[in-house]
């Protein structure tokens, strides 16, 4: 089967490679960064990968104490949501770190320090998109959490969470237990129509992450961001 070819703006600098490998599982990839003129290439895709945490100056916090940011690192990429959404509003593709990145600038907010979910393995997560219980499992290495409960419920979707409560701490920026909503879930995977941004929180594309869990996220991309 030939694969479709599609060219990804990434932040080279950060770690990118074992990302586009996943990528490359069901696309041809052209991989290009901030540094080519933009104006000459058609970006079918930008790719935020995962690394340290967002700052919490985006969703106007003060940083806790387990927060560790790399502000230069924001402001690269946010640059490229801005670039995104002025190209016609570019499909984008968060994981890990990326993921918790795109809800920020889709206007959510990050729990700052959860427990449960920084761990090697894998865990159990729940589709809300399917109507029969499937076993999908996905790693998980994460202190921070995607918090869209903020936003009007019709700004988001939440696509898959966390079988079971993972964490038995959720902190806000002044080290405090932050206030849940009735309704909360601990999410894993989130789609903001608006931006066209799909947000993995887990890790397919690792090594150890089972192989339908990697075909259900490589659908995920397909459907949702329609490349």
């Amino acid at each position: 089967m030939n694969k479709k070819k599609i060219t990804v703006l990434v932040n080279k600098l950060a770690g990118y490679k074992s990302y586009v490998d996943f990528l490359s599982k069901r696309y041809e990839i052209n991989v290009v960064d901030c540094k080519e003129d933009l104006n000459e290439i058609n970006i079918d895709l930008i790719l935020f990968t995962g690394g340290e945490d967002v700052s919490p100056s985006y969703y106007l916090e003060s940083k806790g104490e387990y927060t560790h940011t790399n502000e230069l690192r924001d402001k690269t990429e946010a640059d490229y949501m801005y670039r995104g959404i002025s190209k016609k509003n570019v499909p984008k593709l968060g994981i890990c770190r990326g993921a918790q990145f795109l809800t920020v600038m889709n206007g959510g907010e990050l729990i700052q320090d959860v427990n449960g979910h920084a761990i090697s393995g894998t865990h159990s997560i729940d589709l809300k998109y399917r109507d029969i219980d499937c076993d999908f499992k996905i790693t998980s290495t994460h202190h921070q959490m995607m918090f869209p409960y903020n936003l009007h419920k019709d700004n988001y979707e939440i696509l898959a969470t966390s079988t079971f409560f993972r964490s038995n701490k959720y902190l806000n920026g002044a080290n405090l237990e932050r206030k849940l909503p009735n309704n909360f879930e601990e999410c894993e995977i989130i789609f903001y129509p608006g931006s066209k941004s799909l947000c993995i929180q887990g890790h397919p594309e690792n090594f150890n992450c089972p192989e339908n869990t990697q075909e259900e996220c490589l659908n995920l991309i397909d459907n949702y961001l329609k490349l």
